[in-house]
């Protein structure tokens, strides 16, 4: 069985396994999170975005497996999730450094301030700490916005 990790463009068919791995992703990671969205309407919004902007949406798989995604347009950084049981494991890693080849200039993004694993996976890749906000999003948490720019 290969191991390996291969990232590539997600496709319309991707979206449940995506869904999936944002629901369980968050849940993992952040369950003090509110959700202002139902399973079914989160597994919907998947459906009709994931392939809309096919350049944008990218998928880590292993074998046939669909076990991380991002979502990058132009020098924005919209998700990047693992699925919990490949965290740890470079998948991530990998999304990030595709990330860096679409967007070799620069890489906006924003994250949860409580999210402290996020926030030092991406220190680590050399995103620094831009702003601060009081929770104006849906789901009423404050975020700390990163931005990635190559070594000069």
């Amino acid at each position: 069985m290969d191991c390996a990790v291969e990232i590539v463009e997600a496709t319309r068919g991707d979206a449940p396994a995506i869904a999936e791995i944002h629901l369980i992703a968050r849940l993992v990671a952040m369950p003090y999170l509110a959700r202002p969205h139902t399973d079914d309407e989160t597994h919907a919004w998947f459906a009709g975005s994931v392939g809309d902007r096919p350049a944008a949406w990218w998928v880590a798989r292993r074998g046939h497996r669909v076990i991380g995604y991002m979502v990058i347009d132009g020098e924005e950084l919209d998700h990047l999730y693992v699925h919990p049981d490949s965290q740890g494991q470079g998948v991530g890693t990998a999304l990030l450094h595709k990330a860096f080849g679409l967007s070799p200039r620069r890489i906006v993004l924003a994250t949860a301030q409580r999210n402290a694993r996020a926030r030092a996976f991406y220190e680590k890749h050399g995103f620094r700490a831009t702003d601060f906000t009081e929770g104006d999003n849906e789901e009423r948490e404050p975020d700390v916005y990163y931005t990635w720019e190559p070594p000069r």
